[in-house]
């Protein structure tokens, strides 16, 4: 059950980043799940009403888009939000941020994690007035100036981001899986 509910927040995450509906066979894609997991997360998407299944495709609810900014807020994910930028310094097609409210204490094995999730690389910078790079305190300004100016609009000084980029959708909601997994790992407990 639990890996059914990180693909249903990744779901929601995939469609409350497009405007445009989306279809199945498309979900079903950039999810990498089959068409039978996808209809099953739909369905339950509909139940809830966190989707609007249409004639054209699917899109999410204000409701959806609420429980989706509740459960990550949980996850301690403060925002997530597209990243075009990034595919100039790391890889892939698409590129996904994430605010977290903590740091990282370990950069090398939350990059490792990411990549082993799906992510083809990932960008970790805290945020602050000049975005470093941990661990070695690198300005971020010295790579890329766009995403400098672009975390400067949508983060706060004490959280940290954290990038990661990928050829599929899913491939960049490895932080998800990382940080809502261990959520509900330790609420089991």
């Amino acid at each position: 059950m639990k890996r059914r509910d990180i693909k249903y927040l990744q779901m929601l995450t995939l469609l409350s980043t497009h405007t445009t509906p989306r279809g199945r066979k498309s979900i079903s894609v950039e999810l990498k799940v089959g068409e039978g997991v996808a209809r099953a997360l739909l369905e339950g998407g509909r139940e809830l009403r966190h989707l609007h299944i249409m004639k054209g495709g699917v899109k999410i609810t204000d409701l959806g888009t609420s429980f989706l900014r509740e459960a990550l807020k949980l996850c301690g994910i403060v925002d997530i939000f597209p990243i075009n930028e990034a595919r100039e310094l790391l890889c892939g097609k698409k590129c996904m941020a994430y605010v977290i409210a903590d740091r990282v204490d370990n950069v090398l094995e939350t990059r490792d994690k990411l990549v082993s999730l799906g992510a083809c690389g990932a960008l970790i910078v805290e945020n602050g007035e000049n975005p470093k790079l941990p661990p070695s305190g690198e300005p971020l300004s010295k790579y890329s100036k766009s995403i400098v100016d672009i975390l400067r609009n949508r983060t706060v000084d004490s959280s940290t981001t954290i990038v990661t980029c990928g050829e599929v959708f899913v491939d960049t909601l490895g932080m998800i899986e990382l940080k809502c997994g261990e959520f509900l790992k330790s609420s089991d407990e």
